[in-house]
């Protein structure tokens, strides 16, 4: 018996110096494949506005679909989402459609791949004015949220067709969510926005809705997706996935308005109601049911910053400022 409890104890011995041996050996020696069950996170930017609410839908009901963590960064004026862009902190964002139009003019290496939406805006007048042809009759100072913007543009379609001078007309450049104070103040004297700023000021009983988008301006390019080339090129997977939910999200919005409304409170920057009112009444006020750009809808966009004197040609190479493969590679 003793014999036996001498070997046990000499076998536990030798066992234990053998695994000594190999983790002193194997110390300096790295894996050559680390595996994690963790996904890899995504930057994608947006501001509070009801033309990024596809991002909502995405973030609340298909972020489990996708082959990576999306992480929605939301920026507080256009300024810093570009700088946010040529960081490379962002792999995309939702931004002005002739914004990103211009910037991928002036060389920032990035595609337009995916429309936020179309329409979705509304020239807002002071109570003081019965008419946006009202405007003609002294200086006035109309606010926008940039001047690249397509809120610039539709402010420009809208008094001129309403035969206003634009030599009479000051365009503003002001952050949305500082333009319904402006006008209750008398600062300026309407502002052209994206909704729901507009339905909101509506809400709270300053100015009134002179005009809305479609109206102006039938089923005109509003916010766009643009990628990083970088990600186009490293991630196109994942780009993949995140075209496909947000075209899903699309859907959605166009289903079920209240409930999308509801989960892009935080987004909007509205209440439920208020939005959900601009989703529902009219109809194609903010449509989310073709987010697909177009050639035309790029080269009419380009005209129209050409009249305005903001370019001075359409360029040759517009083909190249998107990439469609992707939501063409929903659609088959």
């Amino acid at each position: 018996m003793l014999g036996q409890m001498k070997k046990m104890v000499h076998w536990m011995m030798m066992v234990a110096v053998s695994l000594v041996l190999a983790a002193c050996q194997n110390q300096d020696e790295k894996p050559s494949v680390v595996v994690s069950t963790q996904k890899s996170e995504v930057n994608i930017g947006r501001l509070i506005c009801g033309g990024h609410l596809p991002l909502a839908v995405v973030e609340s009901m298909y972020q489990d679909d996708l082959p990576f963590h999306l992480r929605t960064v939301q920026n507080h004026s256009w300024d810093d989402v570009v700088q946010d862009m040529k960081s490379g902190k962002l792999a995309g964002t939702f931004i002005l459609s002739p914004l990103a139009m211009n910037l991928i003019k002036e060389g920032l290496p990035a595609k337009i791949v995916l429309m936020g939406d179309r329409n979705g805006n509304g020239f807002v007048l002071s109570k003081k004015y019965h008419a946006i042809a009202n405007l003609a009759e002294q200086p006035v100072i109309i606010a926008v949220p940039h001047l690249y913007s397509q809120h610039h543009v539709l402010a420009v379609m809208a008094l001129k067709q309403a035969g206003v001078p634009l030599s009479k007309v000051t365009i503003l450049p002001m952050p949305p969510r500082d333009m319904v104070n402006s006008l209750s103040r008398g600062e300026i004297d309407g502002f052209v926005v994206g909704e729901p700023e507009g339905n909101r000021s509506i809400s709270v009983d300053v100015g009134w809705m002179a005009t809305i988008s479609p109206m102006i301006w039938s089923n005109h390019m509003d916010h766009v997706f643009i990628a990083s080339d970088a990600f186009i090129e490293e991630h196109p997977e994942q780009l993949q996935a995140l075209v496909q939910a947000l075209l899903k999200a699309g859907a959605f919005i166009e289903e079920h308005p209240h409930e999308a409304a509801k989960m892009g409170e935080d987004y909007t920057g509205a209440k439920a109601d208020v939005f959900e009112q601009v989703l529902s009444d009219p109809p194609d006020w903010i449509r989310y049911d073709d987010m697909v750009p177009t050639a035309t809808d790029l080269r009419d966009m380009a005209e129209k910053l050409v009249e305005m004197g903001l370019w001075d040609e359409v360029p040759a190479d517009l083909a190249r400022y998107a990439d469609l493969r992707f939501v063409q590679a929903v659609g088959k």
